[in-house]
């Protein structure tokens, strides 16, 4: 079991049900910030980015909803591949025969 203070900030992907007039769809996934502006065990999930179809800014999520989310559905950041080419440059530059 994480600490409230392993999951605060943590960026996730969650999946918010569409309209119940339309049950055949597949759900929204949505990336998602947890917070906690009350006491555990209950987080809050601020929505980044939502589809125009999402009225609300966020939802209310348990202790073990965050959990499953920050194992199972993490946002992984993007790869700056350009920092790796930098490092190789200095390395070359530093190991170089003279």
């Amino acid at each position: 079991m994480l600490s409230p203070e392993d999951l605060i900030g943590q960026k996730v992907w969650l999946e918010v049900p569409r309209d119940s007039d339309f049950p055949n769809l597949d759900p929204h996934r949505v990336k998602a910030v947890i917070t906690q502006p009350t006491s555990p065990p209950w987080f809050y999930a601020r929505y980044e980015d939502p589809p125009a179809a999402l009225r609300e800014p966020g939802r209310w999520i348990s202790l073990y909803e965050a959990e499953q989310a920050y194992f199972f559905a993490p946002v992984l950041e993007d790869y700056d591949f350009a920092d790796d080419s930098e490092e190789d440059i200095d390395y070359e530059d530093e190991y170089r025969l003279h």
